[in-house]
């Protein structure tokens, strides 16, 4: 009887965690229903005045005044919460979220710009084995955080690295090596009054 009992237990159990596996891995798996956020296309349009980004793998994206609770990308619900005082009022690239490995970029700057890249200290597309390599790139103490009110604290973490970036020159940066490369950049005009990009 005991060990009947036991038998009936197991099979429960393999039967539960089955079912666990085909819910979040197999054909009956919940698809969690993302956004997708507008184009700002003034927005674009004022911003490419300034400087241009080129991304091989996005044909979607825009741009937004960086300031608490701004959209990190269009194809999410994340907020940059927890901004550094030299990215407030500046300009952010607004793409998608997990870009796939082989992402190339471009910026093309037609003013005096200081652009700052940042990226998860993890899902990172390989950005941190490769900024350390780029010329004119140096890395900041504080980066942007997101999602921070999440218990999983995913948003708290990110790597971010300044260019100044001067008028006719191409930055590229080369792909990225795995998928899901988590990435943002801010444009900053530098001029004497620091009031940043002006529209």
């Amino acid at each position: 009887m005991k060990k009947r009992f036991l038998q009936l237990i197991l099979l429960t159990l393999i039967a539960l965690i089955g079912s666990a596996f085909v819910l979040e891995k197999g054909p009956f798996k919940k698809k969690r229903n993302w956004p997708s956020h507008p184009v700002d296309q003034q927005m674009v349009k004022a911003a490419e005045n300034f400087f241009k980004v080129e991304i091989s793998t996005e044909a979607r994206y825009s741009y937004a005044i960086m300031k608490p609770g701004v959209i990190q990308h269009l194809d999410r619900r994340y907020t940059y919460d927890v901004i550094p005082e030299e990215l407030i009022g500046g300009v952010l690239y607004q793409g998608l979220h997990r870009p796939p490995a082989g992402t190339k970029i471009t910026i093309s700057d037609r003013q005096p710009t200081d652009v700052y890249f940042f990226f998860h200290h993890t899902v990172d597309g390989g950005y941190e084995k490769i900024f350390p390599n780029l010329h004119g790139w140096k890395k900041v103490s504080e980066a942007p955080q997101y999602d921070i009110k999440s218990k999983r604290g995913h948003g708290l973490k990110m790597f971010m690295y300044h260019l100044r970036a001067e008028p006719g020159a191409e930055n590229k940066i080369p792909k990225t090596t795995v998928d899901r490369a988590c990435f943002n950049i801010v444009f900053q005009r530098r001029e004497t009054t620091g009031q940043g990009l002006s529209f």
